[in-house]
């Protein structure tokens, strides 16, 4: 071992050398990491966490060059309040703003300095967890905290070596976590939390050490194999959603009423606030309850959904949608779909489709809205497209599939394509649906199961456009209203279709497009003539299924699947309100029923 030179401060270029030097080392570790996490949940993900945590954290940190301490872990620790991920990171980012709490204002510190914000950061960890439990990082971290204090007091003004007796109680205090659960007894490891923090300060004593050049440092840890499958299945006291999402408000709750409000809809909650955004973590069993908990605290920035029982969230190939594929939050959820949010605009304002508006808020604000305030739609920005294809790339995907709505209809499909383009490192591809609603869901539906059985992207692409081919879907309207505000159909036919309560058939061309194929007088005499039509293209089809969406036609919904139910034999039906995108153009008591047919 080299001996370093005597230290007796730390100013901000060596806090950054060193918090590089840990983030290397954890992501050296992170497959054994992965591989002993029992505890809470026995998902195999501990070590992906936390090194894509730490990743966020070193693409901030590693420009930079000042000398101020302060300056490096403020801005350490904003960056790991976004990129934070599963316990391990939440806990990891709380340790990195108390710390930098603690150390702000100064530009360096001296051995007790040190001692006394790791010291304090370290026990901060207790407080942020509703039940913490011996036998994990909070052990870990105490007992560190400790020696720290005691090491620091004792007078040496020489942070190597108190820093080294630190770690050596840490790895102590680690050890004896196998003893102190049984979940960790029982599997013969030791807890991978409490593994990975001390693991970033092995990595600290190694730089110190001259073990490590930290500039040769590579901060993408998100390589291929970042994402592995959970075998396990999460733990029966756990909810089976682990939900990350991500609040900013100017006037922002405290940390402790945040918590109080989602305390009944999961467990392993964890919340962390830094200035107006706060970053929260809980399992839950309705993720759907939480995200709408925690819109009424601000503005929801990011969310994030994985399936802990499933598979399926380690897929190789991210699938993202647009939200006009009217997929149910539920199910896009569960299967690890990203949904890439249209654009609302009513008036002066604008809201994200599905995010912070649905079809049931775009009635309410229409009619609360001036008359002659304009009510529009727009696109994804390339933003939106890059954010959703770097997350699954960051989650361990190899490749990117984006499936859109119809490129006749909007520009979303160009825009999502060009994102890809624009990306030259991810293997990506992007395919137009052709369609819309329940058109472009069902053939999302479609990949992943293909991507779950092992198709490759490219097979998975010519399947879907040989699918997208012989599918199709059926649009009626109860007004004609809103089809003439968007321009869909003239003013004469607008006025007649009301005299004579004429009600449209529409459909999409083969190259997608909007069409009419016919028209009928009554919405039960439009559905008798949809089944018509259906019987002509399902009479040879084996394998089919069926979306049916609505905007402010609950009960006619319910009719119609009833109706489908009784008459076919799909594979199966979703159903649901439409986007809200699509509520703009077709107006309340507008219904759709898309059909894919797969042998």
């Amino acid at each position: 071992m080299k001996r370093p030179q005597r230290i007796s401060y730390v100013d901000g270029r060596r806090l950054r050398r060193a918090i590089l030097a840990g983030v290397r080392h954890v992501t050296g570790d992170r497959e054994e990491l992965d591989r002993i996490n029992v505890f809470p949940v026995p998902d195999g993900d501990t070590g992906t966490n936390l090194a894509l945590t730490l990743a966020s954290i070193a693409e901030v940190v590693h420009p930079l060059d000042t000398r101020s301490v302060s300056e490096v872990a403020d801005s350490a620790a904003e960056a790991s309040v976004m990129g934070a991920r599963g316990n391990s990171g939440m806990l990891f980012s709380r340790f990195l703003l108390s710390f930098a709490d603690l150390v702000r204002g100064k530009d360096r510190l001296g051995s007790l300095e040190l001692a006394e914000a790791i010291s304090g950061a370290s026990l901060s960890l207790e407080s942020v967890l509703e039940n913490p439990r011996e036998g994990t990082i909070i052990t870990v971290a105490r007992e560190m905290a400790s020696e720290a204090r005691r090491r620091a007091s004792a007078g040496t003004g020489d942070i190597y070596y108190w820093l080294g007796d630190m770690q050596v109680a840490a790895e102590r205090s680690l050890a004896r976590t196998r003893e102190m659960l049984e979940a960790l007894r029982n599997a013969g490891v030791v807890d991978a939390g409490a593994k990975g923090f001390v693991s970033f300060f092995d990595g600290v004593m190694q730089f110190i050490e001259g073990g490590m050049e930290t500039e040769a440092i590579e901060t993408d840890v998100s390589e291929k194999s970042l994402y592995h499958a959970r075998e396990a299945g999460v733990g029966a006291d756990e909810g089976r959603f682990c939900t990350q999402i991500a609040i900013r408000a100017s006037s922002l709750a405290p940390e402790k009423e945040i918590r109080a409000a989602i305390h009944d809809l999961g467990t392993s909650t964890i919340v962390l606030r830094s200035g107006d955004l706060a970053k929260v973590h809980i399992h839950a069993d309705e993720p759907q309850e939480v995200v709408a908990v925690l819109s009424r605290f601000g503005e929801i920035v990011s969310e994030r959904v994985e399936d802990t029982l499933l598979s399926g969230t380690s897929r190789h190939i991210s699938v993202v949608v647009d939200s006009a594929a009217d997929l149910p939050r539920e199910w896009s959820e569960r299967h690890g779909v990203s949904v890439v949010p249209l654009q609302v605009t009513i008036g002066d304002t604008t809201y994200r489709d599905g995010v912070d508006i649905d079809a049931a808020r775009l009635y309410e604000l229409v009619h609360e809205a001036d008359s002659d305030a304009p009510v529009t739609t727009s696109q994804p920005s390339p933003a939106a497209f890059t954010e959703a294809y770097r997350r699954g790339i960051d989650q361990g995907a190899e490749g990117v599939l984006g499936i859109y709505i119809s490129s006749q209809i909007s520009g979303t499909y160009s825009t999502g394509a060009a994102s890809l383009r624009s990306m030259p490192q991810v293997d990506g591809l992007a395919v137009d649906s052709h369609s819309g609603s329940f058109g472009t869901g069902l053939l999302a539906v479609r990949a992943v199961e293909l991507l779950d059985e092992g198709m490759e992207l490219h097979e998975v692409a010519r399947e879907l456009e040989r699918i997208r081919d012989q599918s199709n879907i059926f649009i009626s309207v109860a007004t004609l209203e809103y089809l003439l505000r968007s321009g869909r159909v003239g003013r004469a036919k607008a006025f007649l279709g009301g005299l004579l309560d004429l009600k449209p058939i529409l459909s999409l061309s083969d190259g997608g497009r909007l069409t009419a194929l016919g028209r009928a007088r009554g919405m039960e005499a439009v559905l008798d003539k949809v089944f018509d039509l259906l019987d002509e293209r399902l009479i040879s089809a084996v394998r089919y299924r069926f979306g049916v969406a609505h905007f402010a036609a609950e009960d006619w919904l319910h009719h119609v699947v009833e109706e489908l139910e009784r008459r076919y034999e799909p594979l199966e039906i979703l159903s649901g309100p439409a986007t809200a995108a699509l509520g703009v153009h077709t107006g309340p008591g507008a219904w759709c029923l898309a059909y894919q047919i797969e042998d």
